[in-house]
This record gives structure tokens, C-alpha cells and sequence, in this order.
């Protein structure tokens, strides 16, 4: 139990870190006067408003928000859901790789550390080493402040394209693909909250995995 106690201590820690270097992502902003210009329909019409839920916002976010109107609202909210799925994705992704494949080479050249050293899941929280998680959380920030998103786009919308494919026409595959990401980060934010849960009541990475050979 006490293993298991010192395992969320380092995980709120490191939740901690990367929450203070993301922390420009829930500051209030003055001004947002481009906001209005990329929601051109009602809020509960948007994007990510999917069956069989529909519209939900049963503590009144949107309505009762500190950053402005209902649309300045939904505009922070729904940049912060997008960035967390896209993080949860990315994870999730992380944990199932990780289970059959390791990068070569060391982490810590100094510890004579190598990824292969390094176990997956909650248990990389103490083998991973200070320096590499300070560096992690560097990284994040240079990324907060350097990258933005385009003025007067909907949230989430860095220029980049969709997979290098430039999608800026609202056409329907356009809307069908954001409302796929959407989906795909909720889904994966819930999968990658039930895979660290599931390792501390188990003890094990991915004990689920088993029931496939």
C-alpha cells in the first residue's frame, strides 16, 4: 500500500510541474476581440456536441465563466478540452507502444540509464530521472509561449493542417474530422485515466492486455 501511496505522490508531483508550465493555458485573457469571428454558430451547435449527450454543461461553464461572454467562454474551454485529448491521445498511444517496443540508446548517458531501463507506465515517475523530467517540463512551456494559435480560428488551430493536409474550408470532411478529434480525446483521456487506475488496483501495466494472448 505504502508503494502504491509514494507512486500517486510522484504522479501528482509530476502533474504538478507540467501543470505550472501549462499554466498560461487557464490565465484569463483581457481582450478577445478575434473570438467571435471563429464561432459563427451557438455554442450549443458547435462542434463536439455529439449524440447521444448533446450540449453539456450541467455546472453552466459557458454561461457563468470568468473569461467573458458565453463564446469567450466556450472558446478557452474547448481549446483546453482539444489540447488535453490531443495530450491523451498521444499518451495512450505511448502506454500501448511502449509495451513491445523501446527506443535504443540512453536516457542518461551519466546513470548509464537506457529507455530500455526506464518501466512503462506509472513506474517511469521514479525511474525517469530529475533532469529529464525538469527538461519535459522546459519543453512544455517553450511550446506555451512560442507556439499560438491563429487569431480568428476555431480553438486548436495552430496552422499546422491535419496531418500536413490544409483543412480551412469548413467543409464537411473538414467538420467531420474535428468532430473525430474530439471524440478520439475524450475517449482517450478516459483510457489513459483507466489505464494508470487500473495498474494501481492490479500492480501491473496493462493487466488487461493479458485476455489478448
Amino acid at each position: 500500500i505504502e508503494s502504491k501511496f509514494a507512486t500517486m505522490a510522484r504522479l501528482s508531483a509530476a502533474l504538478a510541474l507540467t501543470l505550472a508550465a501549462t499554466a498560461s493555458a487557464f490565465a484569463p485573457a483581457a481582450q478577445r476581440s478575434a473570438s467571435s469571428t471563429a464561432l459563427s454558430v451557438a455554442v450549443e451547435k458547435e462542434i463536439g456536441v455529439q449524440a447521444p449527450v448533446g450540449f453539456f454543461d450541467p455546472l453552466g461553464f459557458i454561461k457563468n465563466g470568468p473569461y467573458g461572454s458565453p463564446e469567450d467562454n466556450f472558446r478557452h474551454y474547448r481549446g483546453v478540452e482539444v489540447k488535453h485529448g490531443r495530450i491523451a491521445m498521444a499518451a495512450t498511444l505511448g502506454m500501448l507502444t511502449q509495451q513491445t517496443s523501446r527506443f535504443d540508446g540512453f536516457i542518461s548517458p551519466s546513470q548509464n540509464l537506457k529507455f530500455a531501463d526506464i518501466p512503462n507506465g506509472l513506474g517511469a515517475l521514479k525511474a525517469v530521472p530529475l533532469e529529464g523530467w525538469v527538461q519535459i517540463a522546459v519543453l512544455i512551456g517553450l511550446h506555451e509561449v512560442i507556439i499560438k494559435e491563429r487569431p480568428g480560428k476555431a480553438p486548436g488551430d495552430f496552422g499546422t493542417g491535419y496531418f500536413g493536409v490544409a483543412l480551412d474550408d469548413q467543409s464537411a470532411g473538414q467538420l467531420r474530422s474535428l468532430n473525430a478529434e474530439i471524440a478520439n480525446g475524450r475517449l482517450a483521456m478516459l483510457g489513459i485515466l483507466g489505464m494508470f487506475a487500473s495498474e494501481i488496483i492490479n500492480g501491473e501495466v496493462l493487466a488487461e492486455t493479458k485476455i489478448f494472448g
